[in-house]
């Protein structure tokens, strides 16, 4: 189960997720993503992972490719910091 939230406050629109970010969940969160982005002007985007409790490799594949389109990753704890920086990592050695 992932629990998403989006508000939009100061320009930034973020995405506050909770739970598992896995199977048909990460559909959930593009489409989610996704739509907000055809509707919005060109605003931040940030992911916040602090509750996030698993990510699984399509999860990792999603937030990546929202990393590469300007979103910003936001983590808290070892796991998911540990993550994110590869997330990170990955994709500036692709750029």
């Amino acid at each position: 189960m992932l629990k998403i939230t989006m508000k939009m406050a100061a320009g930034v629109t973020t995405f506050g997720l909770e739970g598992k970010l896995a199977g048909p969940w990460v559909r959930e969160l593009e489409r989610c993503w996704r739509s907000a982005t055809s509707m919005q002007q060109v605003h931040p985007m940030c992911i916040d992972l602090s509750s996030v409790t698993f990510i699984d490799e399509d999860g990792k594949v999603l937030l990546g490719q929202m990393y590469r389109e300007g979103a910003k990753l936001v983590a808290t704890g070892c796991l998911n910091k540990c993550i994110v920086a590869g997330i990170m990592r990955a994709e500036e050695q692709k750029g």
